[in-house]
């Protein structure tokens, strides 16, 4: 029975971790419908709901925690699997924090008396790193390793439209100082979404070595 107790508590950590990643999606999704629409109410309640992702990450830390201490012996391959879970669980909290980031500058955006049009490469970017976020958390739910490697090809095309991206706000700056501040802002969202692709690979990362045991770069 104690065993049987222990295979659950295993098996809810992978669904916790699962939980938590589906909150992280919702407001990066949300993050960036805000942005299109300009809508400041949908980008204060993303900044309330941070709290909630920041609780599920605490809450998987204390599982993890109580498992090692009351469980033993502990197995290496449960071992790496809490070890991963917690790793995944620090970067999608990184992730909710970015999301929340997009929206704090939303409605700084929104105050700005020159205003910019997010360029329209924005939005490939942004959903280029949804995807990778949902590809990573795919890529554990299911333990595969080609899912895991497909990150690293999306990343490049991620740091190729931040450089294509930045280019353009600077040629607005350059051409209008009233809107400079307008289009740093804007450039701070495209790093931001940059920094989304990071971490989503930095998971995938965890997940090769969760199944392989070896660690890999996927973002040198």
């Amino acid at each position: 029975m104690i065993r049987e107790r222990y295979a659950r508590q295993i098996a809810g950590l992978r669904e916790e971790l699962l939980r938590q990643g589906s909150m992280v999606e919702h407001a990066l999704q949300r993050a960036m419908t805000s942005l299109e629409t300009w809508d400041v109410t949908l980008a204060a309640q993303i900044i309330r709901e941070d709290a909630d992702i920041d609780a599920a990450q605490r809450v998987l830390e204390e599982k993890v925690i109580d498992l090692m201490a009351t469980q033993q012996p502990i197995v290496a391959s449960d071992l790496r699997l809490m070890s991963v879970v917690v790793a995944i669980a620090s970067e999608l909290e990184r992730i909710g924090d970015y999301a929340n980031s997009i929206a704090r500058r939303i409605k700084r955006v929104t105050r700005r008396p020159a205003f910019v049009s997010p360029p329209s490469g924005i939005r490939e970017m942004a959903t280029l790193a949804r995807q990778m976020l949902h590809t990573s958390l795919e890529a554990f739910l299911h333990q595969d390793t080609s899912l895991a490697y497909s990150l690293a090809q999306d990343d490049e095309r991620v740091d190729e439209l931040e450089e294509i991206l930045r280019a353009e706000l600077i040629n607005i700056a350059q051409s209008d100082p009233r809107r400079i501040e307008a289009a740093l802002d804007l450039m701070e969202v495209i790093q931001v979404l940059e920094r989304v692709a990071d971490r989503a690979t930095n998971i995938g990362e965890r997940v090769i070595y969760l199944v392989t045991c070896l660690s890999e770069e996927l973002n040198p």
